[in-house]
Protein backbone atom coordinates (compact mmCIF):
# COMPACT_ATOMS: atom_id res chain seq x y z
CA UNK A 1 0.00 0.00 0.00
CA UNK A 2 2.89 2.39 0.78
CA UNK A 3 4.18 2.07 -2.78
CA UNK A 4 0.67 2.30 -4.25
CA UNK A 5 0.08 5.73 -2.71
CA UNK A 6 3.03 7.07 -4.74
CA UNK A 7 2.26 5.16 -7.94
CA UNK A 8 -1.50 5.75 -8.10
CA UNK A 9 -1.34 9.56 -8.55
CA UNK A 10 1.01 9.11 -11.52
CA UNK A 11 -1.32 6.60 -13.14
CA UNK A 12 -4.38 8.74 -12.41
CA UNK A 13 -2.89 11.83 -14.03
CA UNK A 14 -1.77 9.79 -17.05
CA UNK A 15 -5.25 8.31 -17.46
CA UNK A 16 -6.95 11.69 -17.14
CA UNK A 17 -4.71 13.31 -19.76
CA UNK A 18 -5.23 10.46 -22.24
CA UNK A 19 -8.99 10.24 -21.85
CA UNK A 20 -9.49 14.00 -21.78
CA UNK A 21 -7.99 14.24 -25.25
CA UNK A 22 -10.85 12.09 -26.56
CA UNK A 23 -13.32 14.93 -26.00
CA UNK A 24 -11.31 18.11 -25.41
CA UNK A 25 -11.27 19.02 -29.11
CA UNK A 26 -15.04 19.06 -29.51
CA UNK A 27 -15.38 22.64 -28.30
CA UNK A 28 -12.38 24.18 -30.13
CA UNK A 29 -13.07 22.60 -33.52
CA UNK A 30 -14.55 25.87 -34.93
CA UNK A 31 -11.30 27.74 -34.12
CA UNK A 32 -9.15 25.03 -35.69
CA UNK A 33 -11.43 24.99 -38.72
CA UNK A 34 -10.86 28.72 -39.18
CA UNK A 35 -7.10 28.38 -38.68
CA UNK A 36 -6.73 25.57 -41.24
CA UNK A 37 -9.53 26.67 -43.62
CA UNK A 38 -10.95 23.15 -43.90
CA UNK A 39 -14.46 21.70 -43.78
CA UNK A 40 -16.01 20.39 -40.57
CA UNK A 41 -16.25 16.95 -42.15
CA UNK A 42 -12.50 16.84 -42.79
CA UNK A 43 -11.68 18.28 -39.37
CA UNK A 44 -13.80 15.64 -37.62
CA UNK A 45 -11.01 13.19 -38.43
CA UNK A 46 -8.89 14.77 -35.69
CA UNK A 47 -11.36 13.24 -33.23
CA UNK A 48 -11.97 10.07 -35.24
CA UNK A 49 -8.29 9.18 -35.68
CA UNK A 50 -7.65 9.43 -31.95
CA UNK A 51 -10.64 7.26 -31.07
CA UNK A 52 -10.09 4.63 -33.76
CA UNK A 53 -6.35 4.12 -33.19
CA UNK A 54 -6.88 4.10 -29.44
CA UNK A 55 -9.53 1.37 -29.61
CA UNK A 56 -7.65 -0.75 -32.16
CA UNK A 57 -4.32 -0.87 -30.28
CA UNK A 58 -5.48 -1.45 -26.69
CA UNK A 59 -5.37 -5.27 -26.93
CA UNK A 60 -1.96 -5.58 -28.68
CA UNK A 61 -0.27 -3.16 -26.29
CA UNK A 62 -1.85 -4.84 -23.29
CA UNK A 63 -0.20 -8.08 -24.35
CA UNK A 64 3.13 -6.49 -25.31
CA UNK A 65 3.31 -4.92 -21.86
CA UNK A 66 3.66 -8.39 -20.37
CA UNK A 67 6.58 -9.16 -22.66
CA UNK A 68 8.44 -5.85 -22.56
CA UNK A 69 7.65 -4.90 -18.97
CA UNK A 70 4.59 -3.05 -17.75
CA UNK A 71 6.50 -0.25 -16.03
CA UNK A 72 8.75 0.27 -19.01
CA UNK A 73 5.94 0.37 -21.57
CA UNK A 74 3.87 2.90 -19.56
CA UNK A 75 6.95 5.14 -19.38
CA UNK A 76 7.26 4.78 -23.16
CA UNK A 77 3.57 5.54 -23.50
CA UNK A 78 3.95 8.78 -21.53
CA UNK A 79 6.80 9.85 -23.78
CA UNK A 80 4.80 9.00 -26.91
CA UNK A 81 1.71 10.82 -25.69
CA UNK A 82 3.75 13.89 -24.74
CA UNK A 83 5.49 13.98 -28.12
CA UNK A 84 2.16 13.60 -29.91
CA UNK A 85 0.68 16.45 -27.84
CA UNK A 86 3.57 18.73 -28.76
CA UNK A 87 3.30 17.88 -32.46
CA UNK A 88 -0.48 18.38 -32.44
CA UNK A 89 -0.07 21.82 -30.90
CA UNK A 90 2.57 22.75 -33.49
CA UNK A 91 0.55 21.39 -36.44
CA UNK A 92 0.66 23.82 -39.42
CA UNK A 93 -2.12 22.01 -41.33
CA UNK A 94 -4.72 19.27 -41.05
CA UNK A 95 -2.57 16.45 -42.47
CA UNK A 96 0.17 17.13 -39.92
CA UNK A 97 -2.38 17.25 -37.10
CA UNK A 98 -3.91 13.90 -38.09
CA UNK A 99 -0.49 12.20 -37.88
CA UNK A 100 0.21 13.90 -34.55
CA UNK A 101 -3.17 12.86 -33.15
CA UNK A 102 -2.38 9.30 -34.23
CA UNK A 103 0.86 9.45 -32.20
CA UNK A 104 -1.07 10.78 -29.23
CA UNK A 105 -3.57 7.91 -29.42
CA UNK A 106 -0.77 5.34 -29.61
CA UNK A 107 0.55 6.71 -26.33
CA UNK A 108 -2.94 6.56 -24.81
CA UNK A 109 -3.42 2.96 -25.98
CA UNK A 110 -0.17 2.05 -24.20
CA UNK A 111 -0.95 3.87 -20.95
CA UNK A 112 -4.62 3.15 -20.24
CA UNK A 113 -4.86 -0.68 -20.04
CA UNK A 114 -1.49 -1.27 -18.39
CA UNK A 115 -1.99 1.43 -15.75
CA UNK A 116 -4.93 -0.48 -14.30
CA UNK A 117 -2.94 -3.73 -14.16
CA UNK A 118 0.04 -2.06 -12.43
CA UNK A 119 -2.24 -0.44 -9.83
CA UNK A 120 -4.14 -3.67 -9.16
CA UNK A 121 -0.92 -5.65 -8.81
CA UNK A 122 0.12 -3.23 -6.07
CA UNK A 123 -3.26 -3.30 -4.31
CA UNK A 124 -4.68 -5.76 -1.82
CA UNK A 125 -8.13 -7.14 -1.06
CA UNK A 126 -8.98 -4.18 1.19
CA UNK A 127 -8.21 -1.36 -1.23
CA UNK A 128 -8.71 -3.09 -4.60
CA UNK A 129 -12.23 -1.69 -5.09
CA UNK A 130 -11.07 1.84 -4.31
CA UNK A 131 -8.17 1.58 -6.77
CA UNK A 132 -10.40 0.32 -9.59
CA UNK A 133 -13.01 2.98 -8.86
CA UNK A 134 -10.39 5.72 -8.81
CA UNK A 135 -8.79 4.77 -12.14
CA UNK A 136 -12.04 3.97 -13.93
CA UNK A 137 -13.81 7.00 -12.52
CA UNK A 138 -10.96 9.25 -13.58
CA UNK A 139 -11.50 8.14 -17.17
CA UNK A 140 -15.18 9.08 -17.18
CA UNK A 141 -14.37 12.30 -15.35
CA UNK A 142 -11.71 13.15 -17.93
CA UNK A 143 -14.06 12.64 -20.89
CA UNK A 144 -16.58 14.95 -19.22
CA UNK A 145 -13.91 17.52 -18.31
CA UNK A 146 -12.60 17.67 -21.88
CA UNK A 147 -15.09 20.21 -23.30
CA UNK A 148 -14.95 22.24 -20.07
CA UNK A 149 -11.16 22.50 -20.10
CA UNK A 150 -11.25 23.21 -23.83
CA UNK A 151 -13.75 26.00 -23.19
CA UNK A 152 -11.52 27.72 -20.63
CA UNK A 153 -8.46 27.38 -22.85
CA UNK A 154 -10.33 28.70 -25.91
CA UNK A 155 -11.52 31.72 -23.93
CA UNK A 156 -8.15 32.83 -22.55
CA UNK A 157 -5.46 31.18 -24.70
CA UNK A 158 -4.87 30.05 -28.27
CA UNK A 159 -6.50 26.75 -29.31
CA UNK A 160 -3.02 25.16 -29.54
CA UNK A 161 -2.81 25.27 -25.75
CA UNK A 162 -5.49 22.59 -25.64
CA UNK A 163 -2.59 20.26 -26.47
CA UNK A 164 0.30 22.17 -24.91
CA UNK A 165 -1.27 21.93 -21.44
CA UNK A 166 -0.46 18.21 -21.47
CA UNK A 167 3.28 18.85 -21.64
CA UNK A 168 4.09 20.16 -18.12
CA UNK A 169 2.13 17.26 -16.60
CA UNK A 170 3.91 14.72 -18.81
CA UNK A 171 7.34 16.18 -18.00
CA UNK A 172 6.67 15.99 -14.25
CA UNK A 173 5.43 12.40 -14.58
CA UNK A 174 8.50 11.35 -16.57
CA UNK A 175 10.84 12.87 -13.97
CA UNK A 176 9.09 11.21 -11.02
CA UNK A 177 8.29 7.87 -12.68
CA UNK A 178 11.77 6.19 -12.49
CA UNK A 179 12.00 6.96 -8.76
CA UNK A 180 8.64 5.34 -8.04
CA UNK A 181 8.52 2.36 -10.42
CA UNK A 182 11.33 0.00 -11.29
CA UNK A 183 12.08 0.28 -15.01
CA UNK A 184 15.57 -1.22 -15.46
CA UNK A 185 15.21 -4.36 -13.34
CA UNK A 186 11.55 -5.00 -13.89
CA UNK A 187 10.47 -8.63 -14.10
CA UNK A 188 9.23 -9.58 -17.57
CA UNK A 189 7.29 -12.57 -18.78
CA UNK A 190 8.35 -14.66 -21.75
CA UNK A 191 4.91 -14.68 -23.34
CA UNK A 192 4.13 -15.52 -26.94
CA UNK A 193 2.33 -12.91 -29.00
CA UNK A 194 -0.61 -13.95 -31.10
CA UNK A 195 0.24 -11.66 -34.01
CA UNK A 196 -2.58 -13.00 -36.19
CA UNK A 197 -5.09 -12.37 -33.44
CA UNK A 198 -3.62 -8.90 -32.87
CA UNK A 199 -3.93 -8.08 -36.58
CA UNK A 200 -7.50 -9.36 -36.76
CA UNK A 201 -8.53 -7.38 -33.66
CA UNK A 202 -7.01 -4.20 -35.13
CA UNK A 203 -8.80 -4.68 -38.45
CA UNK A 204 -12.08 -5.50 -36.71
CA UNK A 205 -12.01 -2.47 -34.41
CA UNK A 206 -10.74 -0.11 -37.13
CA UNK A 207 -13.40 -1.06 -39.70
CA UNK A 208 -16.15 -1.10 -37.06
CA UNK A 209 -15.13 2.29 -35.64
CA UNK A 210 -14.65 3.89 -39.03
CA UNK A 211 -17.94 2.50 -40.32
CA UNK A 212 -19.91 3.74 -37.31
CA UNK A 213 -18.29 7.18 -37.26
CA UNK A 214 -18.61 7.92 -40.99
CA UNK A 215 -21.86 6.08 -41.76
CA UNK A 216 -23.89 9.24 -41.37
CA UNK A 217 -21.65 11.24 -43.72
CA UNK A 218 -21.13 8.55 -46.35
CA UNK A 219 -24.56 6.91 -46.05
CA UNK A 220 -25.47 3.84 -43.99
CA UNK A 221 -26.27 1.87 -47.16
CA UNK A 222 -23.32 3.14 -49.23
CA UNK A 223 -20.97 0.53 -50.67
CA UNK A 224 -18.04 1.80 -48.59
CA UNK A 225 -19.89 1.61 -45.26
CA UNK A 226 -21.52 -1.75 -46.03
CA UNK A 227 -18.09 -3.12 -47.01
CA UNK A 228 -16.62 -1.89 -43.72
CA UNK A 229 -19.34 -3.53 -41.67
CA UNK A 230 -18.97 -6.80 -43.60
CA UNK A 231 -15.20 -6.65 -43.10
CA UNK A 232 -15.61 -5.97 -39.38
CA UNK A 233 -18.05 -8.88 -39.05
CA UNK A 234 -15.80 -11.32 -40.90
CA UNK A 235 -12.64 -10.30 -39.01
CA UNK A 236 -14.54 -10.59 -35.71
CA UNK A 237 -15.57 -14.15 -36.55
CA UNK A 238 -12.01 -14.99 -37.63
CA UNK A 239 -10.67 -13.42 -34.43
CA UNK A 240 -12.95 -15.59 -32.29
CA UNK A 241 -11.92 -18.72 -34.21
CA UNK A 242 -8.25 -17.81 -33.87
CA UNK A 243 -8.54 -17.12 -30.13
CA UNK A 244 -10.30 -20.44 -29.53
CA UNK A 245 -7.59 -22.45 -31.26
CA UNK A 246 -4.32 -20.66 -30.54
CA UNK A 247 -2.32 -21.72 -27.44
CA UNK A 248 -1.47 -18.04 -26.68
CA UNK A 249 -4.63 -16.01 -27.41
CA UNK A 250 -4.72 -12.22 -27.28
CA UNK A 251 -7.81 -12.53 -25.07
CA UNK A 252 -8.86 -15.52 -23.05
CA UNK A 253 -12.46 -15.93 -24.16
CA UNK A 254 -13.24 -17.95 -21.07
CA UNK A 255 -13.54 -14.56 -19.35
CA UNK A 256 -17.01 -14.31 -20.83
CA UNK A 257 -18.11 -17.41 -18.95
CA UNK A 258 -18.11 -15.18 -15.91
CA UNK A 259 -21.57 -13.61 -15.83
CA UNK A 260 -20.44 -10.64 -13.76
CA UNK A 261 -17.65 -9.88 -16.24
CA UNK A 262 -19.97 -10.08 -19.26
CA UNK A 263 -22.72 -8.00 -17.69
CA UNK A 264 -20.27 -5.44 -16.31
CA UNK A 265 -18.58 -5.11 -19.71
CA UNK A 266 -21.92 -4.40 -21.37
CA UNK A 267 -22.75 -1.93 -18.59
CA UNK A 268 -19.49 -0.10 -19.28
CA UNK A 269 -20.30 0.09 -22.99
CA UNK A 270 -23.80 1.42 -22.31
CA UNK A 271 -22.76 3.91 -19.64
CA UNK A 272 -20.04 5.36 -21.88
CA UNK A 273 -22.52 5.45 -24.75
CA UNK A 274 -24.89 7.50 -22.59
CA UNK A 275 -22.02 9.67 -21.38
CA UNK A 276 -20.93 10.27 -24.98
CA UNK A 277 -24.45 11.41 -25.83
CA UNK A 278 -24.08 14.34 -23.46
CA UNK A 279 -20.45 15.18 -24.24
CA UNK A 280 -21.02 15.16 -28.01
CA UNK A 281 -24.25 17.15 -28.32
CA UNK A 282 -24.69 19.51 -25.37
CA UNK A 283 -21.63 21.73 -26.07
CA UNK A 284 -22.80 22.07 -29.69
CA UNK A 285 -26.32 22.93 -28.57
CA UNK A 286 -25.03 25.63 -26.24
CA UNK A 287 -22.54 27.23 -28.64
CA UNK A 288 -24.24 26.79 -32.03
CA UNK A 289 -27.91 27.19 -31.14
CA UNK A 290 -27.92 29.17 -27.90
CA UNK A 291 -25.02 31.37 -28.97
CA UNK A 292 -23.06 30.84 -25.74
CA UNK A 293 -19.30 31.29 -25.64
CA UNK A 294 -17.08 28.27 -25.22
CA UNK A 295 -16.38 29.37 -21.65
CA UNK A 296 -20.05 29.64 -20.72
CA UNK A 297 -20.73 26.26 -22.34
CA UNK A 298 -17.87 24.80 -20.31
CA UNK A 299 -19.26 26.23 -17.06
CA UNK A 300 -22.72 24.84 -17.79
CA UNK A 301 -21.47 21.26 -18.12
CA UNK A 302 -18.89 21.43 -15.32
CA UNK A 303 -21.42 20.29 -12.65
CA UNK A 304 -21.45 16.92 -14.41
CA UNK A 305 -17.73 16.48 -13.84
CA UNK A 306 -17.99 17.29 -10.13
CA UNK A 307 -20.88 14.87 -9.62
CA UNK A 308 -18.94 12.07 -11.38
CA UNK A 309 -15.95 12.57 -9.11
CA UNK A 310 -17.98 12.62 -5.91
CA UNK A 311 -20.14 9.66 -6.94
CA UNK A 312 -17.14 7.50 -7.83
CA UNK A 313 -15.63 8.17 -4.39
CA UNK A 314 -18.94 7.38 -2.70
CA UNK A 315 -19.46 4.21 -4.75
CA UNK A 316 -16.01 2.84 -3.92
CA UNK A 317 -16.86 3.24 -0.22
CA UNK A 318 -20.36 1.75 -0.43
CA UNK A 319 -19.83 -1.15 -2.82
CA UNK A 320 -18.98 -3.59 -0.03
CA UNK A 321 -22.08 -2.59 1.93
CA UNK A 322 -24.73 -2.41 -0.81
CA UNK A 323 -25.75 -5.05 -3.32
CA UNK A 324 -23.98 -4.15 -6.58
CA UNK A 325 -27.14 -4.80 -8.61
CA UNK A 326 -28.84 -2.01 -6.68
CA UNK A 327 -26.01 0.42 -7.46
CA UNK A 328 -26.02 -0.36 -11.19
CA UNK A 329 -29.81 -0.38 -11.46
CA UNK A 330 -30.09 2.89 -9.55
CA UNK A 331 -27.42 4.40 -11.81
CA UNK A 332 -29.30 3.58 -15.01
CA UNK A 333 -32.57 4.87 -13.52
CA UNK A 334 -30.91 8.19 -12.62
CA UNK A 335 -29.40 8.43 -16.13
CA UNK A 336 -32.89 7.86 -17.57
CA UNK A 337 -34.16 10.69 -15.35
CA UNK A 338 -31.38 12.94 -16.65
CA UNK A 339 -32.23 12.14 -20.26
CA UNK A 340 -35.91 12.80 -19.51
CA UNK A 341 -35.01 16.27 -18.23
CA UNK A 342 -32.80 17.02 -21.24
CA UNK A 343 -35.51 15.78 -23.62
CA UNK A 344 -37.95 18.35 -22.23
CA UNK A 345 -35.66 21.32 -21.63
CA UNK A 346 -37.03 24.81 -22.22
CA UNK A 347 -33.81 26.77 -22.69
CA UNK A 348 -35.70 30.02 -23.25
CA UNK A 349 -36.42 29.94 -19.50
CA UNK A 350 -32.79 29.47 -18.44
CA UNK A 351 -30.35 26.65 -17.78
CA UNK A 352 -31.29 25.47 -14.29
CA UNK A 353 -32.90 22.25 -15.59
CA UNK A 354 -29.85 21.56 -17.76
CA UNK A 355 -27.59 21.89 -14.72
CA UNK A 356 -29.81 19.50 -12.75
CA UNK A 357 -29.72 17.06 -15.69
CA UNK A 358 -25.90 17.35 -15.78
CA UNK A 359 -25.65 16.51 -12.11
CA UNK A 360 -28.04 13.56 -12.39
CA UNK A 361 -26.17 12.17 -15.39
CA UNK A 362 -22.90 12.42 -13.48
CA UNK A 363 -24.36 10.62 -10.48
CA UNK A 364 -25.89 7.89 -12.65
CA UNK A 365 -22.73 7.40 -14.69
CA UNK A 366 -20.58 7.34 -11.56
CA UNK A 367 -22.74 4.63 -9.98
CA UNK A 368 -22.75 2.40 -13.07
CA UNK A 369 -19.18 2.90 -14.25
CA UNK A 370 -17.51 2.65 -10.85
CA UNK A 371 -19.44 -0.48 -9.89
CA UNK A 372 -18.99 -2.17 -13.28
CA UNK A 373 -15.26 -1.43 -13.34
CA UNK A 374 -14.84 -2.99 -9.92
CA UNK A 375 -16.82 -6.09 -10.95
CA UNK A 376 -14.86 -6.47 -14.21
CA UNK A 377 -11.64 -6.86 -12.23
CA UNK A 378 -12.92 -8.46 -9.04
CA UNK A 379 -12.61 -12.15 -10.01
CA UNK A 380 -9.28 -12.07 -11.90
CA UNK A 381 -5.55 -11.97 -11.30
CA UNK A 382 -2.40 -12.08 -13.41
CA UNK A 383 -2.86 -12.48 -17.14
CA UNK A 384 -6.64 -12.82 -16.79
CA UNK A 385 -6.64 -9.40 -15.10
CA UNK A 386 -4.71 -7.91 -18.03
CA UNK A 387 -7.19 -9.43 -20.47
CA UNK A 388 -10.18 -8.20 -18.48
CA UNK A 389 -8.84 -4.64 -18.45
CA UNK A 390 -8.09 -4.70 -22.19
CA UNK A 391 -11.65 -5.81 -22.95
CA UNK A 392 -13.11 -3.28 -20.51
CA UNK A 393 -11.18 -0.43 -22.15
CA UNK A 394 -12.26 -1.51 -25.62
CA UNK A 395 -15.90 -1.63 -24.55
CA UNK A 396 -15.63 1.89 -23.10
CA UNK A 397 -14.23 3.18 -26.39
CA UNK A 398 -16.75 1.28 -28.51
CA UNK A 399 -19.53 2.78 -26.39
CA UNK A 400 -18.21 6.26 -27.08
CA UNK A 401 -17.74 5.52 -30.80
CA UNK A 402 -21.30 4.21 -31.13
CA UNK A 403 -22.52 7.36 -29.38
CA UNK A 404 -20.71 9.55 -31.93
CA UNK A 405 -22.30 7.60 -34.76
CA UNK A 406 -25.87 7.23 -33.52
CA UNK A 407 -26.37 10.53 -31.71
CA UNK A 408 -24.99 12.57 -34.61
CA UNK A 409 -26.98 10.49 -37.10
CA UNK A 410 -30.27 11.09 -35.28
CA UNK A 411 -29.37 14.76 -34.82
CA UNK A 412 -28.57 15.13 -38.52
CA UNK A 413 -31.99 13.73 -39.43
CA UNK A 414 -33.66 16.01 -36.89
CA UNK A 415 -31.80 19.10 -38.11
CA UNK A 416 -32.83 18.37 -41.69
CA UNK A 417 -36.43 18.08 -40.50
CA UNK A 418 -36.04 21.36 -38.62
CA UNK A 419 -34.73 23.01 -41.77
CA UNK A 420 -37.59 21.68 -43.87
CA UNK A 421 -40.12 22.86 -41.31
CA UNK A 422 -38.47 26.29 -41.29
CA UNK A 423 -38.50 26.44 -45.10
CA UNK A 424 -42.25 25.73 -45.09
CA UNK A 425 -42.81 28.37 -42.42
CA UNK A 426 -40.61 30.89 -44.28
CA UNK A 427 -42.48 30.38 -47.54
CA UNK A 428 -45.78 31.00 -45.79
CA UNK A 429 -44.50 34.16 -44.11
CA UNK A 430 -42.81 35.58 -47.20
CA UNK A 431 -45.86 35.05 -49.42
CA UNK A 432 -47.97 37.20 -47.07
CA UNK A 433 -45.60 40.20 -47.38
CA UNK A 434 -46.82 43.30 -49.19
CA UNK A 435 -43.69 43.62 -51.37
CA UNK A 436 -42.71 43.10 -54.99
CA UNK A 437 -42.96 39.50 -56.22
CA UNK A 438 -39.37 39.69 -57.50
CA UNK A 439 -38.17 40.49 -53.98
CA UNK A 440 -40.29 37.66 -52.58
CA UNK A 441 -38.73 35.25 -55.06
CA UNK A 442 -35.26 36.43 -54.11
CA UNK A 443 -35.96 35.87 -50.43
CA UNK A 444 -37.46 32.44 -51.09
CA UNK A 445 -34.39 31.44 -53.07
CA UNK A 446 -32.03 32.57 -50.31
CA UNK A 447 -34.01 30.74 -47.65
CA UNK A 448 -33.97 27.53 -49.70
CA UNK A 449 -30.22 27.83 -50.27
CA UNK A 450 -29.32 28.56 -46.66
CA UNK A 451 -31.50 25.79 -45.29
CA UNK A 452 -30.62 23.20 -47.90
CA UNK A 453 -29.76 19.76 -46.44
CA UNK A 454 -26.67 19.87 -48.65
CA UNK A 455 -25.40 22.99 -46.91
CA UNK A 456 -22.01 22.50 -45.23
CA UNK A 457 -23.60 23.38 -41.89
CA UNK A 458 -26.50 20.95 -42.32
CA UNK A 459 -25.67 19.06 -39.15
CA UNK A 460 -25.18 22.15 -37.04
CA UNK A 461 -27.88 24.61 -36.17
CA UNK A 462 -26.47 28.13 -36.28
CA UNK A 463 -28.03 31.30 -35.00
CA UNK A 464 -26.71 33.21 -38.03
CA UNK A 465 -27.86 30.71 -40.65
CA UNK A 466 -30.84 32.86 -41.60
CA UNK A 467 -28.89 36.08 -42.17
CA UNK A 468 -30.42 37.52 -45.38
CA UNK A 469 -29.48 40.90 -46.86
CA UNK A 470 -31.64 42.86 -49.33
CA UNK A 471 -30.23 45.53 -51.66
CA UNK A 472 -32.65 48.38 -50.85
CA UNK A 473 -30.48 50.86 -52.81
CA UNK A 474 -31.29 49.02 -55.99
CA UNK A 475 -35.00 49.00 -55.10
CA UNK A 476 -34.82 52.76 -54.46
CA UNK A 477 -33.19 53.45 -57.82
CA UNK A 478 -35.68 51.24 -59.64
CA UNK A 479 -38.68 52.97 -57.99
CA UNK A 480 -37.26 56.42 -58.71
CA UNK A 481 -36.52 55.51 -62.32
CA UNK A 482 -40.06 54.17 -62.75
CA UNK A 483 -41.55 57.43 -61.43
CA UNK A 484 -39.16 59.47 -63.61
CA UNK A 485 -40.03 57.52 -66.77
CA UNK A 486 -43.72 57.98 -66.03
CA UNK A 487 -43.29 61.78 -65.76
CA UNK A 488 -41.18 61.86 -68.92
CA UNK A 489 -43.90 60.03 -70.80
CA UNK A 490 -46.51 62.48 -69.45
CA UNK A 491 -44.36 65.45 -70.52
CA UNK A 492 -43.82 63.96 -74.00
CA UNK A 493 -47.58 63.56 -74.41
CA UNK A 494 -48.19 67.15 -73.38
CA UNK A 495 -45.51 68.41 -75.81
CA UNK A 496 -46.78 66.14 -78.61
CA UNK A 497 -43.37 64.54 -79.04
CA UNK A 498 -41.48 61.46 -77.90
CA UNK A 499 -39.21 61.10 -74.90
CA UNK A 500 -36.00 61.16 -76.92
CA UNK A 501 -36.85 64.64 -78.28
CA UNK A 502 -37.31 66.21 -74.85
CA UNK A 503 -34.40 68.61 -74.24
CA UNK A 504 -31.89 67.51 -71.59
CA UNK A 505 -32.45 70.65 -69.43
CA UNK A 506 -36.16 69.81 -69.32
CA UNK A 507 -35.38 66.19 -68.45
CA UNK A 508 -33.13 67.40 -65.63
CA UNK A 509 -35.88 69.66 -64.25
CA UNK A 510 -38.37 66.78 -64.43
CA UNK A 511 -35.91 64.48 -62.61
CA UNK A 512 -35.38 67.04 -59.85
CA UNK A 513 -39.14 67.49 -59.39
CA UNK A 514 -39.67 63.72 -59.33
CA UNK A 515 -36.86 63.33 -56.80
CA UNK A 516 -38.25 66.04 -54.55
CA UNK A 517 -41.80 64.69 -54.67
CA UNK A 518 -41.40 60.93 -55.10
CA UNK A 519 -38.19 60.25 -53.18
CA UNK A 520 -39.62 60.79 -49.66
CA UNK A 521 -42.53 58.51 -50.50
CA UNK A 522 -40.19 55.95 -52.04
CA UNK A 523 -37.92 56.02 -48.97
CA UNK A 524 -40.96 55.63 -46.73
CA UNK A 525 -42.10 52.64 -48.77
CA UNK A 526 -38.59 51.19 -48.68
CA UNK A 527 -38.40 51.65 -44.91
CA UNK A 528 -41.74 49.87 -44.57
CA UNK A 529 -40.43 47.10 -46.81
CA UNK A 530 -37.24 46.85 -44.73
CA UNK A 531 -39.28 46.68 -41.54
CA UNK A 532 -41.41 43.91 -43.03
CA UNK A 533 -38.30 42.03 -44.16
CA UNK A 534 -36.50 42.42 -40.83
CA UNK A 535 -39.56 41.33 -38.90
CA UNK A 536 -40.09 38.33 -41.16
CA UNK A 537 -36.42 37.34 -41.07
CA UNK A 538 -36.44 37.68 -37.28
CA UNK A 539 -39.49 35.41 -37.10
CA UNK A 540 -37.83 32.88 -39.41
CA UNK A 541 -34.66 32.93 -37.27
CA UNK A 542 -36.66 32.44 -34.09
CA UNK A 543 -38.58 29.61 -35.72
CA UNK A 544 -35.34 27.92 -36.78
CA UNK A 545 -33.82 28.29 -33.31
CA UNK A 546 -36.91 26.72 -31.74
CA UNK A 547 -36.88 23.93 -34.33
CA UNK A 548 -33.14 23.40 -33.79
CA UNK A 549 -33.55 23.17 -30.03
CA UNK A 550 -36.26 20.60 -30.56
CA UNK A 551 -33.97 18.72 -32.95
CA UNK A 552 -31.47 18.27 -30.10
CA UNK A 553 -34.14 17.50 -27.50
CA UNK A 554 -35.70 14.87 -29.76
CA UNK A 555 -32.45 12.91 -29.80
CA UNK A 556 -32.76 12.37 -26.07
CA UNK A 557 -36.44 11.55 -26.40
CA UNK A 558 -35.39 8.68 -28.67
CA UNK A 559 -32.35 7.61 -26.63
CA UNK A 560 -34.10 7.54 -23.25
CA UNK A 561 -35.08 3.96 -24.04
CA UNK A 562 -31.41 2.89 -23.74
CA UNK A 563 -30.94 3.40 -19.97
CA UNK A 564 -34.39 1.88 -19.38
CA UNK A 565 -33.57 -1.26 -21.39
CA UNK A 566 -30.16 -1.38 -19.67
CA UNK A 567 -31.97 -2.46 -16.49
CA UNK A 568 -32.36 -5.89 -18.13
CA UNK A 569 -28.64 -6.40 -17.41
CA UNK A 570 -29.53 -6.91 -13.78
CA UNK A 571 -30.86 -10.34 -14.72
CA UNK A 572 -27.48 -11.27 -16.26
CA UNK A 573 -25.47 -10.61 -13.12
CA UNK A 574 -25.16 -13.54 -10.81
CA UNK A 575 -26.64 -13.18 -7.36
CA UNK A 576 -24.55 -10.74 -5.36
CA UNK A 577 -24.71 -9.75 -1.75
CA UNK A 578 -22.94 -6.91 0.02
CA UNK A 579 -19.76 -7.98 1.77
CA UNK A 580 -19.55 -6.88 5.37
Amino acid sequence: MNKLKYVLPILLVGNILCMMDVSIMTIVIPEIQTAFSVSLSDLSWTVNVYTIVFAALIIPFGRLAERWGQHRIVFLGLMTFGFGSLMTGLAPNLAFMLVARGIQSIGAAIIIPTSMVIALDLSNADNRNKVVAALAGSQGLAVALGPAVGGFVAQYLDWRWVFYINLPFIIVLLVIYPFVLNIRRETRRAVKIDWLGASLSCIFLTTLSLGLIKANDWGWTSLTIVTMFIASGLTFILFIVQELHTPSPMINLSLFKNRNFTASGIALLLSNYLLGGMVILIPTLLTKVQGETELNAALLITPYSVSVMLTVIMTSLLIKRINQKILIGLGFIIIAGSYLLIAHLNLSQGYHRLIIADILLGIGYGLVAATANILVASDFHGRALTDSQSVANILRQVGFIIAIALFTSVLSTNINTAKQNTITYAHQQIQTLDIQQALKNKMLTKVDQKLSPNDSQSNRANNNTMSISVDTTKIKHQALDTAYQKQLQLAATQLHTNIDNIPEPVKHIIYQKVSNVALPRIEQDIQQTKNQLNTTISHIKDHFIIESRQAFMSVYQVMIIVPILSLLLLFVFKKMQPKR
